[in-house]
């Protein structure tokens, strides 16, 4: 088997995918998994399919597996992060957020979102003021960030202070 049949695989898998069929999904990439363990990828929508079907417990492995096998890829890591607030594993989850910040090269659109996600575990944890340091540079980075907006409103009124 080839890696033209690897990235084939690789492609229906993620159509399936596109086209909301996340089990199907799954086949295809298991599919490509099967003739090369190590095609990243694969491992990583593997993962977003299971979130797609709320199976996070799986998407989790998913995320850790590409993790393992090239810590240098920072979307897993997102990915995981999510995963992890979805399981309400905060602690977790804002450490996952930390060490993505630290290393995505960019403050496009997934940073200012994870700024926010991060944000989220720390509410959860009742670490509020860390959470509003977080949603304030995630409002800095975008005015109109809306779920920004309203944590920092709950926050501010679970605290008692004047939104």
């Amino acid at each position: 088997m080839s890696n033209e049949e690897v990235e084939m695989f690789y492609e229906q898998g993620m159509s399936y995918l596109g086209q909301g069929e996340s089990k199907k999904a799954i086949e295809f990439f298991d599919k490509a998994l099967k003739i090369d363990e190590m095609y990243l990828p694969a491992w990583n929508d593997k993962g977003v399919a299971y979130m797609e079907l709320k199976k996070y417990e799986q998407a989790l492995d998913c995320f850790q597996r590409v993790g393992y096998l090239d810590p240098g890829i920072s979307m897993p890591l997102y990915n995981k992060g999510y995963v992890l607030l979805m399981l309400e594993r905060y602690e977790d989850a804002v450490e996952t957020f930390r060490i993505f910040l630290e290393a995505y090269p960019f403050r496009d659109d997934f940073y200012r979102y994870a700024l926010f996600l991060k944000a989220q575990g720390h509410y959860n944890l009742k670490q509020y003021d860390d959470a509003k340091e977080l949603l304030e540079k995630a409002i800095k980075k975008d005015k109109t960030f809306k779920e920004a907006r309203e944590l920092i409103i709950k926050i501010l009124k679970e605290t008692n202070e004047t939104p």
